[in-house]
């Protein structure tokens, strides 16, 4: 959820916020047909939770972190969300994931990684 700014007698109460869904329901209402996200995993699942993401591209870093938080960014999260992987690359070191909705093509399927 993403939060609204709030005004001084709003701070003490709950935090207003916006849906997923509402917020691409107001970015079409204004003509916008492609947006990006980008964020944190609690950002992309919130996204994904609520079924407006039609592709998804993941970056999967060979990272390790002392005390590591799951991401809970896995083949069952984007599964769940109706997505089917269709491809990966390597980009310096790293593994990158493309995702789509089942019956969308990727914009080039030639090419996975010149989009977007």
């Amino acid at each position: 959820f993403v939060p609204l700014a709030q005004s001084d007698d709003e701070k003490n109460d709950k935090i207003p916020s916006l849906s997923p869904s509402e917020i691409v329901q107001d970015l079409a209402t204004r003509g916008l047909t492609h947006i990006m996200v980008e964020g944190g995993p609690a950002t992309a699942r919130a996204f994904l939770h609520s079924g407006v993401v039609d592709r998804a591209i993941l970056v999967r870093a060979p990272v390790e972190f002392q005390e590591p938080v799951p991401a809970q960014m896995d083949e069952d999260t984007m599964k769940t969300a109706g997505l089917n992987m269709i491809g990966t690359t390597e980009m310096g070191g790293d593994v990158v994931e493309y995702w789509t909705r089942e019956g969308l093509e990727w914009p080039n399927p030639d090419d996975l990684s010149s989009w977007p």
